[in-house]
């Protein structure tokens, strides 16, 4: 638009390093489970709502009576995205892409997919949820195309 200046900004060539430290006392049995290859998630015992991720206490009721239920490893690609640009937090990564998939009870997961050609990809396909592990052991979950 004619007249309109871009606000001033500044641009710095170092580098942000971020670290979160996450409480996971109420939801280790998601990470132990994940590190042995299992995908589970919480369900509570009173209004018998699924959550995913893992909820120490019920989002619809508040309830502190949270079950363990396996969610098993297959999935339903629903949509998916190619990051061409990656964020600067994924700067070392390359293109990637970061898909949601609906596992068993209806549960929609966000994850990377590995493996995947973006060309070839569509909704309904079929997926597996795996698991892995960082640099420092801490483990995390994908889709594979199944």
């Amino acid at each position: 638009m004619a007249g309109v200046t871009a606000p001033r900004t500044l641009r710095s060539k170092r580098s942000l390093n971020l670290r979160f430290d996450i409480p996971i006392s109420k939801t280790s049995r998601f990470w132990d489970a994940l590190s042995e290859g299992n995908f589970v998630t919480t369900k509570c015992g009173d209004c018998g709502r699924t959550s995913f991720p893992p909820q120490p206490d019920c989002p619809n009721c508040m309830s502190g009576n949270a079950e363990w239920v396996e969610l098993g490893t297959d999935a339903e690609l629903l949509t998916f995205t190619h990051v061409l640009i990656t964020p600067t937090s994924f700067v070392d990564h390359d293109p990637y892409l970061v898909a949601i998939g609906r596992v068993k009870g209806g549960i929609n997961i966000l994850a990377w997919v590995e493996g995947g050609d973006p060309l070839k990809l569509k909704p309904g396909d079929k997926l597996k949820v795996e698991s892995r592990k960082d640099e420092q052991g801490s483990p995390y979950y994908v889709f594979v195309i199944a």
